[in-house]
C-alpha cells in the first residue's frame, strides 16, 4: 500500500491534466525533444578543422599534400583557360594514394578557397596546371606525385592578404547511391586548414609579357 501522503506518478499526471493550462504546458514539454531532435540537436558536433602549416605533409585520404603557398594573377596561361581573369592559385604537391586516376576538377572535393574570396565557380579547383610542364594536370595518377597549381576565377583579391587560408577536406572514397557501382572521392565531416604565405606566380604557367 501507498503510505498516506505519497504523490505516485499516475497522481501527479492526472494533476497536470486537470486543467486546460497545465494539459497545455505538459505538450510543450513533450514536444521540446521531438523540436531538438528534427533540428539536428541529438546528432553529434561536427569536428573542428585541424591547423596544420605551410609544408607540412597531410593525409586528405585521397592525397597525400604538402601546401605551400599561394599567388594572385591575371596571367595565367594554360591555353584553354579563359582570358580576362583574375586567378588565385594554391601551390601545393599532391601524391594519389588511390589505385584509380583522380581529377581534382571533377571527381574530388578536397581543396576549397575561404567563403570571404569572391569565386566565379564552386568552391573546388575551376583548373589545375602541372608546374612542370605549365599543362592541365587531367588526372592524377595512382601513386604519382606532382607539383600543381590549383586554380580559381576570381574578381577580389585586388589588394592579396599576406595569407590566404586553404581548406583541405579530408575525403573517402565513397560509393554513389544514384548509380551502381560508381565511386568517388567525397568529402567528410573532417577537413584541416593551412595559412598559405603569399607569393609569385610560377613563371611556367605565365604567359609571356609582350
Amino acid at each position: 500500500m501507498t503510505e498516506p501522503g505519497a504523490i505516485t506518478a499516475r497522481t501527479a499526471l492526472a494533476f497536470l491534466l486537470a486543467t486546460w493550462p497545465r494539459r497545455l504546458l505538459l505538450s510543450l514539454l513533450l514536444l521540446v525533444p521531438v523540436v531538438v531532435a528534427v533540428s539536428g540537436g541529438f546528432r553529434p558536433a561536427e569536428p573542428p578543422p585541424r591547423e596544420v602549416p605551410a609544408e607540412a605533409v597531410t593525409d586528405t585520404g585521397s592525397y597525400l599534400v604538402v601546401p605551400r603557398a599561394y599567388f594572385v594573377s591575371d596571367r595565367v596561361d594554360a591555353g584553354s583557360l579563359d582570358e580576362g581573369f583574375r586567378w588565385v592559385g594554391a601551390l601545393v604537391q599532391i601524391t594519389n594514394q588511390g589505385t584509380v586516376p583522380i581529377s581534382v576538377v571533377f571527381e574530388d572535393q578536397t581543396f576549397e578557397l575561404p567563403d570571404e574570396v569572391p569565386n566565379e565557380d564552386g568552391p573546388n579547383p575551376y583548373e589545375v596546371l602541372r608546374l612542370d610542364t605549365g599543362t592541365r594536370l587531367g588526372s592524377a595518377q595512382p601513386g604519382v606525385t606532382y607539383e600543381v597549381a590549383l586554380l580559381w576565377r576570381t574578381s577580389g583579391l585586388e589588394d592579396p592578404p599576406d595569407e590566404l587560408t586553404l581548406t583541405m577536406n579530408q575525403t573517402a572514397w565513397t560509393r554513389w547511391t544514384i548509380e551502381a557501382g560508381y565511386y568517388s572521392w567525397r568529402a567528410t565531416a573532417d577537413s584541416f586548414l593551412v595559412d598559405l604565405p603569399l607569393t609569385e606566380a610560377p613563371d611556367s604557367i605565365l604567359e609571356e609579357e609582350e
